[in-house]
């Protein structure tokens, strides 16, 4: 299996579900990785007739749904039980919704910034519970290198041990890492690339004092030399493109941004030297 090339939906505000599809399609992506939030472009509470016509229109164009990205995270390390109770079971619908659409995984964030051992363990715990929900469905979670509780190598190793099921995963966010003031190649090669479901591309650069979001390549997010080494250990997971048009405004059009965005990740895959 080769590389998969993604782009994520948040590339696509205003857009309903179907042209976010649509959009992906005409610019030559593999799949999409659908935005699940009550203001996304699906959400669980979508009825099945919905589910069905989504996946027809994309199977009609030549396009997969790769994923489900969820917003879960917090709820999953929360001292109250019925809020991680509930947090659980959003999450076993997001599940289903993958199912349905024929996703792969579901993303989750690890939990929280406020990176506590009792934190940790509240999320180990909760992501014990899920993996068995995601093993009877036969679908696989990934946990996104977003800052929160799986920020580095370390902390996603311990985690991918400390859960110890097949179901779990990674999502390699690497200007998340980047911005964690840690080098995205070290912490990356200190995990097996088996468990490392996605990798992400979005590029900043450091702008008084604040981190401005680029087009790929324009900022300073150090992607090649991880590409090199994901096509020297044969990586062929998903690769990500996550332009954040919904929360950055000011970003370029996604029709005119997309495909440079894409043909950039592309050359790197294209281009690496082992």
């Amino acid at each position: 299996m080769s590389v998969k090339f993604t782009v994520f939906t948040l590339a696509f505000p205003g857009y309903t579900a179907e042209e976010a599809v649509e959009a992906a399609a005409r610019l030559g992506f593999d799949g999409v990785d659908i935005r699940a939030r009550e203001d996304g472009h699906v959400y669980v509470d979508a009825p099945s007739e919905r589910r069905r016509r989504l996946v027809e229109l994309a199977e009609s164009l030549g396009i997969e749904i790769a994923s489900v990205y969820s917003y879960i995270g917090s709820e999953l390390v929360s001292p109250d039980p019925g809020e991680r109770r509930r947090g659980l079971e959003l999450l076993s619908a997001h599940f289903d919704l993958a199912v349905d659409l024929g996703g792969e995984y579901v993303r989750v964030f690890a939990g929280t910034r406020e990176r506590t051992e009792e934190n940790f363990r509240w999320l180990v715990e909760s992501l014990k519970l899920a993996c068995r929900e995601a093993e009877d469905r036969g679908v696989k979670m990934g946990v996104e290198t977003h800052g929160e509780l799986a920020y580095s190598g370390a902390t996603c190793r311990r985690l991918l041990e400390e859960v110890g099921s097949s179901a779990l995963s990674i999502v390699y966010d690497v200007a998340g890492v980047y911005r964690e003031g840690l080098d995205p190649l070290s912490e990356l090669k200190s995990l097996s690339v088996r468990d490392v479901i996605a990798v992400q591309f979005h590029d900043f650069k450091r702008e008084g004092g604040a981190w401005k979001p680029t087009l790929l390549g324009g900022g300073e997010v150090p992607h090649k030399p991880v590409v090199d080494y994901l096509v020297g250990v044969g990586y062929s997971g998903f690769a990500v493109c996550e332009y954040e048009k919904w929360w950055h405004p000011e970003l370029p059009d996604p029709m005119e941004a997309l495909p440079k965005e894409l043909s950039y990740v592309k050359d790197l895959f294209g281009g690496a030297r082992p």
